[in-house]
């Protein structure tokens, strides 16, 4: 499973109907800080990968999730 549909599997029961694309803004969603850090605690156990809270301070949307797992994951 890609980073994407692990994202998407995540966040589904959170997103009340609305769709999740790449260019998904985690705001527009409804998603607040406490859901990120929620999701990227889920990562870090799924994947066994570190993220640090600077990396963290810059996640907006779906895209940037994706891109910080897979630099993790490369």
């Amino acid at each position: 499973m890609n980073a994407f549909e692990t994202i998407k599997k995540e966040l589904e029961p959170k997103l009340k109907g609305k769709e999740l694309t790449l260019e998904s803004n985690f705001k527009d969603l409804g998603l607040d800080s406490l859901d990120l850090v929620d999701l990227v605690y889920q990562f870090e156990e799924e994947l066994g990968v570190q993220f640090e809270d600077e990396e963290l301070a810059g996640l907006k949307t779906v895209q940037d999730v994706v891109n910080l797992i897979e630099s993790k994951q490369a």
